[in-house]
């Protein structure tokens, strides 16, 4: 291939002058990470292991949370002298998709686990006025979370591309494309029904309220040789409090709604096409990645959710969380879920605490002939905690679990284990 002298010397000048730009530089480095890892046995079954015995999303996680997980996060960083900022973001964590090992597995040879990249992205900051541009592979909107349950309101994690933070009017605004596709698919990517879903976002921070607005589209969107909804809009709003149900200021609430239609609703609502949206409370009719996609036009979903904490000035705390959805099926089926939570944490001395946690929930379902059952289950929880505190965020602990577990469409259990979290 012939380069002209033209050419040659716009190459040279461009090459020159980022070589300049890059030259005087100030970069970084961080390492970031999650694991908790333990076991828990059924006292009611001979002490085997207990395989996700009750759904922590709801009732909350202390004492019933069997699955294990871990994430490792590396970032570059690079300050140029211009003011201009580039961070390389990437993470690798066990691959839950492909392997249920990962979950449950107590085997310390490593030959259990499956490893997957889950981030891959880059953001540009001070390419623009305000806000920073991002692009690449990347959890998108997970910040929306209730720690007490592992409950995510919010996962639009995918491939895309979109600016965050963009000052416009005096709100801070964010605006992403996201693609996404069913990893768990047996099929793998070559399947006719594994089809990439195509998702527009845009949020507003007004500071103590957040409204975001999403819009879907999965082109021929088929399931076992049958038709769904190919498309799908979906609204959320958040209003974040300083005081506790308004009365008192020793804490916190969260409010949060949520509405959608199509591909918008059931196990989609407030989420793309990711593992944990397939199995997170939503439509009970279809939980798992194979069924998630199974939304007519017509169906409808709600959500609302509302938690927070209390601080006494003793050291204790009290965290609740109440939650609920609502699903309308196109074909007059309807499905619901109510439940609510709250964990009481009493100090004992500095490296160690006492954490408690009560939860109940109520599940109702119809048919589109209108037949239909109902069911309750509650559980209490107690956790001696070995804990250290750092003062900068990380706190590592080790638990030590005891959990009651009853319900009407099942039998009653007594749920023992341990377990260790840390995240920095």
């Amino acid at each position: 291939m012939k380069i002209s002298k033209v050419s040659l010397a716009c190459l040279l000048a461009l090459s020159t002058q980022a070589t300049a730009v890059m030259a005087e530089t100030e970069d970084g480095f961080e390492f970031h990470g999650y694991f908790r890892a333990g076991v828990l046995a059924s006292a009611e079954n001979d002490f085997k292991r207990a395989k996700f015995p009750a759904s922590k999303e709801r009732l909350g996680r202390l004492g019933i949370e069997s699955d294990s997980h871990f994430e490792l996060a590396l970032q570059k960083n690079f300050n140029l002298d211009n003011g201009q900022k580039i961070r390389i973001k990437t993470r690798a964590g066990a691959d839950n998709s492909k392997s249920a090992m990962n979950q449950l597995g107590a085997n310390a040879d490593s030959t259990n686990s499956e490893i997957g990249l889950m981030e891959t992205f880059v953001e540009f900051e001070g390419v623009s006025d305000t806000g920073v541009l991002w692009a690449g592979k990347r959890f998108y909107g997970k910040d929306n979370y209730i720690f007490m349950t592992d409950f995510f309101y919010t996962d639009m994690s995918g491939t895309g591309v979109g600016i965050e933070g963009v000052e416009l009017g005096g709100v801070k605004w964010d605006f992403a494309y996201v693609g996404s596709d069913n990893s768990a698919d047996t099929d793998g990517l070559w399947s006719d029904e594994n089809n990439l879903m195509h998702a527009m976002h845009v949020s507003a921070n007004f500071g103590s309220f957040e409204l975001h607005g999403m819009g879907k589209y999965l082109p021929d969107n088929t399931v076992g040789g049958e038709k769904f909804a190919d498309s799908g809009v979906e609204m959320t709003g958040i209003y974040h409090s300083d005081s506790v149900f308004g009365l008192s200021d020793k804490g916190f609430t969260k409010y949060i709604a949520q509405a959608g239609q199509g591909l918008g609703s059931g196990q989609l609502l407030g989420g793309t096409l990711t593992t944990y949206n397939a199995w997170k409370p939503g439509n009970g009719a279809l939980e798992g990645p194979s069924k998630m996609k199974k939304v007519q036009a017509d169906d409808t979903s709600a959500r609302a959710l509302v938690w927070g904490g209390y601080f006494f000035e003793n050291g204790v705390s009290v965290f609740h969380s109440l939650q609920g959805q609502y699903n309308n099926m196109e074909d007059g089926a309807k499905d619901y879920w109510t439940s609510a939570m709250v964990r009481p944490s009493f100090p004992v001395k500095q490296n160690f605490f006492i954490a408690t946690e009560f939860g109940y929930q109520y599940n109702q379902w119809e048919d589109k002939n209108g037949s239909g059952d109902n069911a309750t289950q509650y559980k209490a929880s107690i956790a001696p905690t070995i804990i250290v505190p750092t003062g900068m965020g990380p706190a590592p602990e080790i638990r030590f679990l005891a959990t009651y577990l009853d319900g009407d469409k099942r039998d009653k259990d007594f749920i023992v284990g341990i377990q260790a979290d840390m995240w920095w």
